[in-house]
């Protein structure tokens, strides 16, 4: 049998985390993972945001991962979003409710956006850029 991974990349910046996710994940993954995530959720102490666009399979499990993360971010007061969902694990997260207690962001932008309260300059240069 051939193993099975999913890579996890922390890229922590001044005011968030994001963790890159790549592979698949399963039963067999998803522990492990979890393990990873919950530890993070414990030390990072800042936003943190992931990115699921390289997952290329997900099961329950995935869900799972993610409820319990969730559930730890929220208990230490760290904000979650995720970026990067494939459209029918999308379409499960709003079937199950799960987008409400973790947003889903189409970028990273807009997860930044939500996640971390913007600067007077951030404003300032978004409606400049929009007008």
């Amino acid at each position: 049998m051939e193993d099975i991974v999913v890579d996890m990349v922390v890229v922590d910046s001044e005011r968030h985390t994001v963790v890159l996710l790549c592979g698949e994940i399963d039963c067999y993954t998803g522990p492990g993972l979890q393990t990873r995530l919950l530890d993070l959720a414990v030390t990072t102490g800042r936003p943190l945001i992931l990115d699921m666009g390289g997952v290329s399979f997900c099961d329950g499990s995935a869900l799972r991962m993610l409820s319990v993360t969730q559930r730890e971010c929220a208990t230490r007061g760290v904000a979650l979003a995720v970026v990067g969902l494939r459209p029918f694990l999308a379409n499960l997260f709003r079937a199950l409710d799960m987008h409400e207690r973790i947003p889903l962001c189409a970028a990273l932008d807009e997860a930044l956006w939500r996640l971390l309260p913007p600067a007077d300059a951030d404003i300032h240069r978004w409606l400049d850029t929009a007008g």
